[in-house]
């Protein structure tokens, strides 16, 4: 048996493309490619950058080295990006906003079989200004500075639409300086996703997340967020927002049909149920908690530019919304 270096890479050039579209009132759309250099001064060694442009811009890279041979690394890191924010009064969207930040870092960690460990510093400089309407976000500029730590563990069967395994990740942050920061803050953000199957064709999903701010209030760039498809998805995108939320999603997904394998694999349909909140809005001050509710019911196609998803959705409380996505769903 005789071994030959393949021609055709590395490096590898992988295409993106991203879409998050609900209803007419709210649709993104930007494409983009990564490119990835391996065996880079190590064995083991990676150099990926991503380049997006659209509706959201970003230009990023990561230079990944392992230590020694081992399942340590050390991974220096820079970006820049520019994305678009809605703002709300109540329920109606106000004003949209542009959030651009550049800046970089350095991790350290340790990977495992189906798991991943870094923990590091990463500094920016980011800017919150109305690209639409002036109302509801603060307009901020400023740097902002935090220690963080994040854990991965990914046991399903496939990123795109898995039928069993569970995936876990969990970041904790510490938030030294940011604008509208009064004093450094903690963040935890918890999100999990089990997929059980239940015969050859169906699985049952469960989403669970939860998000919490320690010691103080978060800034505009440390918010947590609900809102669009898989995030209460008879509402629009960061329609609801606070220092701390809780959301859960329980469902099933159902094969229909095989796709030519130029194109891609399965197509699914499916249905599901969200439950969701977001709360506090000033330090020591949770303010109402108010669970909302989202009935869903759409395809799902696992195809060759990713995962494709068109549900409608509807809340008890009469808001519903058409939702269109491409890109990572769970």
């Amino acid at each position: 048996m005789t071994a030959h270096e393949k021609t055709y890479g590395p490096p590898f050039v992988d295409f993106a493309i991203n879409v998050d579209g609900s209803g007419v009132a709210a649709f993104d759309f930007s494409a983009g490619a990564r490119m990835t250099f391996m065996d880079i001064a190590h064995r083991g060694g990676e150099w990926r950058s991503d380049l997006l442009f659209g509706s959201s811009n970003l230009a990023a890279t990561e230079f990944y080295q392992p230590i020694a041979a081992s399942h340590y690394f050390v991974a220096p890191f820079a970006f820049a990006s520019k994305s678009s924010r809605n703002s709300f009064s109540g329920l109606t969207r106000v004003a949209v906003f542009g959030d651009e930040r550049a800046g970089g870092g350095l991790d350290i960690g340790r990977t495992g079989r189906n798991s991943e460990f870094r923990a590091g510093y990463e500094i920016f400089s980011g800017r919150l200004s109305p690209l639409i309407g002036s109302a509801g976000l603060p307009i901020v500029g400023g740097s902002t500075g935090e220690f963080r730590a994040r854990y991965v563990w990914d046991g399903q069967d496939t990123p795109t639409i898995p039928r069993t395994g569970s995936r876990v990740v969990a970041t904790l942050a510490r938030v030294l300086q940011s604008p509208g920061l009064v004093h450094p803050i903690g963040q935890l953000d918890l999100q999990t996703s089990t997929f059980v199957p239940v015969s050859a064709k169906t699985s049952v999903f469960l989403l669970a997340s939860g998000g919490t701010t320690f010691r103080g209030s978060a800034g505009p760039f440390q918010v947590f967020a609900l809102g669009g498809q898989f995030h209460l998805g008879a509402y629009l995108p960061q329609e609801f927002i606070g220092n701390h939320y809780a959301y859960s999603s329980l469902g099933f997904r159902r094969e229909i049909y095989q796709l030519p394998e130029i194109v891609g694999g399965r197509i699914y349909w499916g249905g599901w149920y969200e439950a969701g909140t977001v709360f506090g809005n000033a330090a020591n001050d949770p303010g109402p908690v108010i669970v909302r509710g989202t009935f869903n019911l759409g395809i799902i196609a696992d195809t060759f530019v990713g995962p494709i998803a068109l549900s409608a959705s509807a809340s008890p409380t009469g808001q519903s919304r058409v939702n269109f996505t491409i890109g990572r769903l769970f």
